[in-house]
């Protein structure tokens, strides 16, 4: 393989993930909500049913203490709780109420309409292979930040 190759593939993931972000965030505007409540609201919904708030400021990508103020949101527009870990006041967990688990089933659906929009017409194959090359990446790029390496 060509170093040009790899750094095509490389070079391709910003642009494709910014792009996905934006689509998907367009879902979540039309459906009445931020792209950062939608984002922890869906991400509330896979990784529920009581998501440690730390846990999803890891899935959200952001510090614990940048969640506080979607969560305050989500909370005031009555989609999600925060509940105290018992035994540990310092920690919370995050769960979705009856209209938040409405609003991440709404969203699914439109992500999956969109996913088929932007992805049916290709090959399974290609679709798969794109897939396992991403994740093998995710992998090898974790452990290389686990071992130190540059």
């Amino acid at each position: 393989m060509t170093d040009a190759l790899q750094f095509e593939l490389t070079n391709a993931l910003q642009p494709v993930r910014r792009a996905w972000v934006q689509v998907a965030s367009n879902v979540m505007t039309e459906l009445g909500l931020s792209s950062s409540l939608g984002t922890a609201v869906i991400l509330i919904s896979r990784l529920g049913p009581a998501v440690p708030q730390k846990e999803l400021a890891l899935e959200v990508g952001v510090n614990p203490s940048a969640l506080v103020r979607t969560l305050d949101q989500g909370e005031a527009a009555e989609l999600l709780k925060r509940s105290t870990l018992s035994g540990d006041r310092r920690s919370n967990t995050v769960s979705l109420l009856p209209k938040g688990a409405e609003q991440a089933e709404a969203i699914e659906q439109r992500l999956v309409e969109l996913r088929r929009a932007l992805l049916d017409d290709l090959p399974q194959k290609d679709v798969e292979t794109a897939q396992r090359v991403l994740r093998t990446l995710e992998v090898r790029a974790q452990a290389h930040l686990q071992r130190g390496e540059a």
